[in-house]
């Protein structure tokens, strides 16, 4: 049997832990403060097995959430951040079985294992100490659940919540016709051409009004029409045919969609194409002179930085445009100016090879 259920965005306190080891040493969550930690708990023996597939796909989940591991179990305690080795903290005989009992007890689960309760659970608790998500599991199972666990729980934190709160894209729509709106406003009333008040809202007639739209795109000037509200995303795979351009999570989370505009890399599902008239984009199919490659696509395929390819444009674009910025010297200052590109396969060491390879050859 699997996980159970899934309760996400909790945002409630997490249960301190404080667990006496061998030679008076003291594990407190609290080590990890500052940075999100995914806590998975298990109470039955000989649930926990690490292998090298198991832990590439513990890397890939745990980067996407931007999270350490901190595994408890009878077996030992281990730490996992994502670009580290697995660390074991502490191995079984140095734990105390009536300290973990109270642990395992304060997270709601059965120790020892057994009586049909749940003895396993993953908890995500964010920097200040809060449980953004949560997920128990019945009898049986093993890691492979963790594995599952994760998913889940990046599909949930990554979701915007939708009852609360505008998108990022909703709220750029919206304050961009509510300009127009008042520019067109204030124009009528210069003129003394304000149009009658109505029964129908202002502007409901014309929501689907094209306007014409130049994009200089890879050097090649179109000319469009489109509807305000289109996003420089749609227009490049829509109109244009540059589907090299990829469409991720389409709120600017992943940054699968970046493109160049004016050299500077931007998040095209958050850009209306009007925004862009005249200005200089370039997307992934404009960086290859005919058939040669540009160095940072070659840099990619010579460090192997890329997996299932598909947020490969999106990281390839980005990384052009940081190089450009020059402010990144170092594998920590690439990882930091790069982390608005998601990669869920985990290529990550291998793209900041590549990165380091072009800014090393000029």
């Amino acid at each position: 049997m699997g996980f159970l259920h899934l309760t996400p965005r909790l945002e409630r306190r997490a249960t301190p832990i404080a667990l006496t080891l061998g030679g008076g040493r003291t594990l407190r969550l609290g080590a990890f403060e500052g940075e999100p930690v995914v806590l998975a708990l298990f109470a039955r023996a000989g649930a926990v097995a690490f292998s090298e597939e198991t832990l590439g796909g513990l890397r890939a989940e745990l980067r996407g959430l931007g999270a350490v591991l901190a595994l408890i179990s009878r077996d030992g305690i281990w730490c996992f951040r994502p670009d580290d080795e697995l660390e074991l903290l502490a191995s079984a005989d140095e734990i105390s079985e009536t300290e973990l009992a109270a642990v395992f007890a304060g997270y709601g689960l059965m120790f020892p294992a057994g009586g049909g309760g749940p003895d396993r659970a993953v908890y995500v608790i964010d920097h200040e100490q809060r449980v953004q998500f949560e997920r128990h599991a019945g009898p049986g199972g093993g890691l492979g659940d963790l594995l599952s666990a994760l998913r889940s729980a990046g599909r949930a934190l990554l979701a915007p919540p939708r009852d609360f709160a505008l998108s990022r894209r909703e709220v750029l729509i919206s304050s961009l016709v509510a300009g127009f709106t008042l520019a067109l406003l204030d124009g009528c009333a210069k003129t003394g051409t304000l149009p009658e008040a109505s029964a129908a809202p202002v502007g409901a007639a014309e929501t689907g009004a094209e306007v014409d739209v130049t994009l200089d795109v890879n050097g090649v000037r179109h000319r469009l029409r489109l509807e305000p509200r289109v996003t420089l995303l749609d227009a490049l795979r829509e109109r244009l045919a540059l589907t090299g351009t990829k469409k991720g999570c389409d709120q600017g989370q992943c940054g699968t969609c970046t493109v160049l505009v004016n050299g500077r890399r931007i998040n095209s599902c958050l850009t209306l194409a009007v925004m862009v008239e005249a200005e200089k984009i370039v997307t992934i199919e404009g960086l290859a002179q005919g058939e040669r490659l540009h160095p940072m696509q070659q840099a990619f395929i010579t460090e192997d930085a890329l997996q299932c390819g598909y947020c490969t444009p999106g990281q390839i674009m980005s990384a052009v445009g940081l190089l450009r910025e020059r402010r990144a010297t170092s594998a920590a200052e690439i990882r930091e100016h790069m982390s608005g590109n998601l990669c869920r396969c985990g290529a990550y060491p291998n793209i900041v090879a590549a990165i380091q390879r072009v800014g090393k050859e000029g």
